[in-house]
């Protein structure tokens, strides 16, 4: 007579244990890459900011001063201190898109514009208004590095003379997970103080390695005064 065997219970169990095992790496997995791939989304997000604050920077030149004046490394534009998209909803700033402005106007409403990119006005969902559409508590901030304004002849200089401003356009935001905390030499700390991390008892703390940043520096040229 032939005997019949088959899978005992704990043979089954075991395999079980197994393969949750082997899920459970696979979930661990997919968790990360999402992840990772929503920081390089954030990033990319941040750089075309960046990018887009340089073109109208370099668009109207002759206001570059009043840009870096306007959001400064120590009360950046964006979530936390910045108010010029408000004072555009409002009207207290002209709005460029519909009316003919002077250069000055421009550069305010360059700011404000950005501002509100970087709010991520240009996305908002359909129950309840909630802007989506910026990265993550986004910060940014215009420095002057150098400017060679001192070579220029006594104004009123002739027509033809230009030096050379050089400014760093940075965007702050927050990581989804504690790294290497940026770069905290001059003129790289847009943010600093601004962003947080859970602890090991569950708090929230002040965590420079939850600080994400990019930037970028744009050399423009303008006429001696």
């Amino acid at each position: 007579m032939l005997k019949r065997r088959g899978f005992t219970m704990i043979e089954v169990l075991v395999t079980l244990v197994i393969l949750m095992f082997g899920l459970l790496g696979i979930a661990g997995l997919m968790a990360r890459g999402q992840r990772a791939a929503f920081e390089a989304f954030q990033r990319q997000q941040a750089l075309s900011l960046a990018g887009d604050m340089a073109e109208r920077i370099l668009g109207n030149r002759q206001q570059a001063g009043n840009y870096a004046a306007a959001a400064p490394l120590v009360t950046p534009v964006g979530n936390n201190y910045g108010l010029f998209y408000a004072d555009l909803l409002k009207n207290n700033i002209t709005n460029c898109a519909t009316a003919v402005c002077t250069s000055l106007e421009l550069q305010r409403y360059d700011v404000a514009m950005w501002e509100g990119q970087l709010l991520g006005y240009s996305e908002n969902l359909a129950v309840g208004g909630n802007r989506v559409g910026g990265i993550l508590n986004a910060n940014g901030c215009i420095v002057q590095l150098a400017s060679t304004v001192a070579s220029c002849p006594a104004a009123p200089a002739p027509v033809g003379n230009v030096f050379t401003r050089t400014l760093r356009i940075s965007v702050a935001w927050q990581g989804s997970e504690d790294t290497g905390s940026p770069s905290v030499v001059a003129n790289m700390t847009c943010g600093t103080g601004l962003y947080r991390s859970r602890n090991n008892l569950g708090v929230y703390v002040v965590s420079e390695a939850s600080r994400r940043l990019v930037a970028t520096d744009v050399n423009v040229l303008e006429n001696c005064p």
